[in-house]
């Protein structure tokens, strides 16, 4: 046996799909590859979904998830290759991929390891694929940023080499555990990865090791493979940076010892915090700059419209103080409650949502307006110029955003022509089923064929690509594979340099898959079809009506007692879901493959958590998928109120 891979698979079924298509196309250049894929306890319906569609692999479930180290261990034991491939699901390989490498081996006998250049979702290059050996200061310069200020620094992005070139082939210390490959009888002397590492950190060691035998690890830059990353862990997050350097502080207190390890701790600790804190200062203000902006203009308005007012109207006549005391602030907090609710400030601008916020906070002005006493109050006048200079100054302020690329815009046209499919009729019908599915339909502009002879029912061909990109407003591209090898497309791609949406679909797959952020899980779109409750406004509203139906529980709860079996538990509950805890309706099963959701009390079929359905695994599976992406709020209700006696057990 030649080459075996290993690929461990933790609830991303459809990247995996993708990716063995495509391992499994590379292996048919060369004889005697064997595959192996370990779930680790996967709750995606994984093997159920992969096992029909890939025969030749051989699957191993573990009954828990055991990490990434022990998991490639487990399938090690049956490997028979002369060379071990330890593979991510999240990637994409090209054709030439394995040969490549294999040549590269035979032709490098002081070659240990290799791993190649990889690329993310949208064509951007990934650092990890060539590193240095992490010690204190070159982390201190990758936690703070110094790393990323000085990409080509010697001095402060040592640990990324940085300041080599990523298109050529380098000796270099350690290789991205995503694609690593090794020889076997090397593998066997030095020993395979340390479950010591349950997730990151164990490529590191493993490259140490490696190259403490002697022989040297090698970094392919002329070979490029996609990583979509972000499918285990959100890497933005501080959970990611604190398991991250956790591991790096292993690595060094097991090969390093002594006050150098010491010292490593002490400094990751610190820039962890700082990092830490960076990051939340970060987020605080991208999520609090719109609405902030949107008060402190609004009260402006009103505040100069009052002084127009006087100034004009009332001959220098002042209002009540009551007017800049409380009418003000009322007019744009209500704006700003009304704008939140109806997702404006989901980085998106909907001019509609606007007005109709705008609307609704002079109106409901106006009503608090006409029941105050005629003597506080004020002129209708100054409400209704200050709604019309609102309106003006926000659309104004807003398209300005939208220029300089601060938030974007969603109007009645953004599912509409925005999609472009890159194959040949029969690959695009395959895509635009799923859009179709998926009720997405709409956003396909049309078929790009690869062949300039091939017009039949497209809108151009491949050459065109660029003219096309810059003559539409194009936000994502499908490339289908089959036509097209994955060579060709991850050579468009990482050449592109448009500002779109990559998508990948194998032939004879089920899915469509891409990630336009190297720092954040990736996307897929299946026959199963798009979620509503992947979107901030639906899960808004869902949260909304969790607390309005808890706070009627709550302060009518000596009503329960007549109308609930249990009202002391459902008085709980309400209290658990005002909390956020729970929600009233949840998934009938633990769904890590759909949008999350708080466990709830009822389930999408109405039961109580926790009561025994007569319906098959499967078919909980389809009702919590419809639920997930047919949501409407309309919907709970049904539920909550058909249930009522049961929201506090059975």
């Amino acid at each position: 046996m030649t080459l075996s891979i290993i690929i461990v698979n933790y609830n991303v079924k459809h990247f995996l799909e993708q990716c063995l298509y495509s391992a499994l196309k590379a292996a048919e250049q060369m004889c005697n590859v064997e595959f192996f894929v370990v779930d680790n306890n996967s709750s995606d319906n994984s093997m159920n979904y992969l096992k029909p569609k890939f025969p030749t692999v051989t699957f191993l479930e573990n009954k828990e998830n055991l990490g990434f180290s022990k998991a490639n261990n487990i399938a090690l034991n049956y490997c028979k290759g002369d060379y071990i491939l330890f593979l991510n699901p999240d990637t994409i390989v090209t054709e030439d991929c394995f040969t490549t490498c294999i040549k590269f081996f035979k032709d490098h006998t002081d070659c240990a390891s290799l791993g190649l250049r990889m690329l993310d979702g949208t064509g951007k290059f990934l650092p990890e694929s060539k590193r240095s050996f992490p010690s204190p200061i070159t982390s201190f310069y990758k936690l703070v940023g110094l790393a990323f200020l000085f990409p080509k620094s010697r001095i402060f992005n040592q640990y990324a080499l940085g300041y080599l070139d990523e298109k050529k082939s380098h000796e270099v210390d350690v290789l991205a555990g995503a694609f690593l490959m090794v020889r076997k009888d090397i593998l066997d002397k030095v020993g395979s990865f340390d479950e010591t590492f349950f997730m990151y950190g164990e490529d590191v060691d493993l490259s140490f090791r490696l190259q403490q035998s002697g022989l040297k690890n090698y970094y392919l830059g002329e070979l490029p493979i996609i990583h979509f990353k972000g499918e285990s862990t959100k890497r933005g997050s501080l959970n990611y940076v604190k398991m991250f350097y956790n591991a790096m502080s292993i690595f060094v207190s097991k090969h390093y010892g002594g006050s150098k390890a010491k010292v490593f701790t002490f400094v990751i600790n610190c820039a962890i915090w700082l990092r830490a804190f960076l990051s939340a200062t970060k987020r605080l203000l991208s999520n609090l700059f719109m609405p902030i902006f949107d008060l402190v203009i609004l009260n402006l308005i009103i505040f100069f419209t009052e002084k127009g007012w006087i100034a004009i109207v009332r001959h220098g006549e002042s209002f009540n103080n009551f007017f800049v005391g409380y009418a003000a602030p009322f007019f744009s907090i209500t704006f700003i409650l009304v704008a939140w609710v109806n997702g404006i400030y989901d980085n998106l601008y909907k001019p509609s949502k606007a007005v109709a916020a705008l609307v609704i906070a002079t109106m409901a002005e106006m009503t608090i307006y006409s029941l105050l006493p005629d003597d506080i109050r004020f002129s209708r006048g100054v409400f209704l110029l200050a709604g019309v200079f609102s309106t003006i100054v926000i659309t104004i302020s807003r398209n300005l955003f939208i220029k300089m690329k601060w938030i974007d815009v969603t109007n009645e046209n953004d599912r509409m022509q925005q999609t472009i499919i890159v194959g040949s009729q029969k690959e695009y019908d395959s895509v635009m089923a799923i859009y179709q599915n998926a009720g997405l339909a709409e956003r396909v502009l049309g078929r790009i064929a690869k062949k300039e002879s091939d017009t039949v029912a497209a809108i151009g061909h491949l050459s065109q690509l660029d003219l096309l990109l810059n003559t539409y407003e194009i936000k994502e591209v499908v490339f289908c594979e089959g036509e097209m090898s994955n060579r060709n497309i991850i050579d468009i791609i990482q050449s592109s340099k448009h500002t779109i949406n990559f998508r990948f679909h194998a032939a004879f797959s089920s899915s469509i898959v891409g990630s336009d952020n190297k720092t954040t899980a990736g996307e897929s779109l299946t026959a199963d079809g798009y979620f509503h409750l992947y979107q901030p406004y639906y899960r808004r509203i869902k949260r909304m009506l969790d607390v309005v139906i808890s706070t009627i529980i709550v302060f009518t709860f000596p009503l329960q007692f007549l109308l609930i079996k249990r009202p002391l538990k459902v008085l709980f509950n309400a209290l658990i879901v005002l909390s956020g805890k729970k929600s009233w309706v949840g998934y009938s099963l633990f769904q890590k493959n759909l949008p999350s959701l708080r466990a709830g009390i009822l389930t999408v079929y109405g039961f109580p958590m926790g009561t025994e359905h007569p319906l098959a695994e499967e078919a909980l599976h389809k009702l919590d998928s419809l639920y997930a992406r047919e949501y409407d709020w309309w919907r709970d209700m049904q539920l909550i109120f058909a249930n009522f006696r049961k929201l506090g057990g059975v």
